[in-house]
């Protein structure tokens, strides 16, 4: 078979690829390992940002089956925060229904899939499958952290800034807060998420390596007892979290998106919408033969991301900063609320004014 574009990988960030792609007029043909319903361990929060990518997939996002959430709110051990989105809600959904979305509308286009199929192998412009070949102008690499397509087409090197442990599971309550509330621990954030009526997710976010969700839960009381005796509704699943670059995302006709051309830790929520920009600039790149300006494209999605994911991360590593941080957000709410308009691409980070990143810096730094 001969098609424009292969993509292994149909998680978010590849049938985003395969959407944009095909929209733009090319065949496109996807293949994963797994078989549907696909789903990882995530938060299942998606921002009002990430909705708005989703619209422009050509998904109906108010017949998505979900929660809404107004914002964010942080709990650390004798403070409380919380900043509203300024500009719409978010939305709560399971993993597998955002994926089911994505493949209903990328077989819309034309899109056509091999499931349960492995890549075994890259010769120019074929890929080598597990009992035929396909020949594609362009191969998109969206197989997640440890990336075959990576490996095979030579892209290996990547600097990873932070590895942790994500862990999720879904329990039977009615959502008591219409934000999505982030605990944080010593060594772990705790994620909840309205999902439906009568059920939240719990993601939690660990430096530690062997660790169980029971004993991660004992470090967030607050949260146990708002729990109270409600049952979990599946079993726990885990997956791995990094803060991760990688020193090139195309090599002739390949390219990469999404957590294999690099990925910022789940902490900052945006993995699933920096996905979906970088599928649109890699539609945009493919369709002029342009692969230097992904390359650019790429490089200027993830910049602020990246910032946000360092901040972040500082918070988890050190106490003091993490309490100093909440306290100020606890006494100024508008510092919150700018920060986070900020991280939903809300506003334009500037250098300077009053909404500058230097300016919110250093309120945070000597209030």
């Amino acid at each position: 078979m001969s098609v424009d574009v292969f993509i292994v990988g149909a998680g978010p960030a590849g049938l985003a690829a395969a959407i944009t792609t095909a929209a733009a007029g090319l065949s496109v043909e996807i293949a994963d390992t797994m078989r549907p319903p696909i789903d990882k361990a995530c938060g299942e929060g998606l921002m009002p940002d990430a909705l708005a990518d989703l619209e422009k997939l050509g998904i109906d996002i108010h017949t998505i089956p979900s929660m809404p959430f107004r914002g964010i709110s942080f709990f650390g051990r004798d403070v409380t925060s919380t900043a509203c989105f300024t500009t719409g809600t978010g939305k709560g959904t399971r993993r597998t229904t955002l994926n089911q979305l994505l493949i209903d509308r990328a077989t819309e286009l034309g899109v056509h899939f091999r499931w349960q199929t492995t890549v075994r192998g890259l010769q120019k412009q074929t890929v080598e499958l597990d009992c035929r070949r396909v020949t594609a102008r362009w191969i998109i690499g969206a197989d997640g952290h440890q990336s075959q397509i990576r490996r095979m087409a030579g892209l290996k090197h990547r600097t990873i800034s932070s590895k942790r442990i994500g862990l999720r599971q879904h329990f039977h309550i009615a959502p008591w807060s219409d934000m999505v509330e982030i605990y944080w621990g010593e060594h772990s954030q705790a994620y909840i998420t309205p999902v439906a009526s009568d059920e939240i997710c719990i993601a939690i976010l660990t430096r530690h390596r062997r660790t169980s969700f029971a004993e991660e839960m004992a470090q967030f009381p607050r949260l146990l007892q708002r729990l109270g005796s409600a049952q979990p509704s599946d079993a726990v699943r885990g997956s791995l979290t990094l803060d991760a670059k990688v020193t090139s995302v195309t090599k002739g006709n390949i390219a990469l998106v999404g957590d294999a051309s690099g990925a910022v830790d789940a902490l900052t929520g945006e993995g699933i919408a920096l996905g979906f920009r970088q599928a649109v600039a890699l539609a945009h790149a493919l369709s002029t033969e342009d692969m230097e300006g992904y390359c650019n494209a790429h490089a200027e999605i993830g910049r602020l991301p990246h910032l946000m994911s360092r901040t972040m991360r500082l918070m988890d590593s050190s106490a003091i900063v993490r309490n100093h941080v909440l306290q100020v957000f606890e006494r100024k709410p508008s510092l919150f609320n700018s920060m986070l308009k900020v991280h939903i691409g809300g506003a334009m980070p500037r250098l300077l004014g009053h909404n500058g990143i230097l300016h919110l810096g250093s309120s945070l730094i000597f209030s």
